[in-house]
């Protein structure tokens, strides 16, 4: 996936190349996370019927696989958050579409780093599969390297951005 560089002076140039790489990577595979949590949610789905439990009662393996998928999603994007960002825990949800599905299913996806300090680097994503989505992450530098601390969303073309509480 391309970078592009906005606003961001040639001594910070170089990284872009550092940064946005992991990052992407790490929205992949919580993205194939929450694909993999879905088809198994699916599968327990279907085995309702057979077990005589109602659509609107939850499978008896259920409660597992969600302990599962909050465990495995902090497991993956504790390590890169700002102490603070995930203040309200692991994801509670998971579908397919999965969340960041259209940022590596569209071929236009782009990706644009901007970097004006050391002291600050925004990583924003934009894709248009259906619609626009738009993903900003905000990376400062810790003890433990440059860390996610905070993450804002904009769909169709909305020009403001708004808080998200999730990686």
């Amino acid at each position: 996936m391309e970078i592009k560089l906005a606003d961001t002076p040639e001594k910070f140039q170089p990284m872009a190349q550092e940064l946005v790489p992991p990052l992407v990577e790490l929205l992949r595979a919580r993205n194939e996370l929450e694909l993999e949590i879905h088809r198994r949610f699916q599968v327990l789905e279907a085995e309702k019927p057979a077990l005589g439990i109602p659509k609107n009662q939850i499978h008896p393996d259920d409660p597992a696989l969600w302990e599962e998928y909050r465990r495995r999603y902090l497991e993956l994007v504790e390590p890169r958050c700002a102490p603070g960002l995930l203040k309200y825990g692991a994801a509670g949800s998971c579908g397919s579409p999965a969340r960041y599905d259209s940022l590596f299913q569209d071929p236009e996806g782009r990706v644009t780093f901007t970097m004006k300090s050391a002291k600050r680097a925004t990583v924003e994503t934009s894709c248009r599969k259906s619609w626009e989505h738009r993903y900003r992450f905000t990376l400062k530098p810790f003890e433990r390297g440059w860390l996610i601390a905070g993450i804002e969303y904009s769909f169709g073309g909305e020009t403001g951005w708004h808080a998200e509480h999730y990686v």
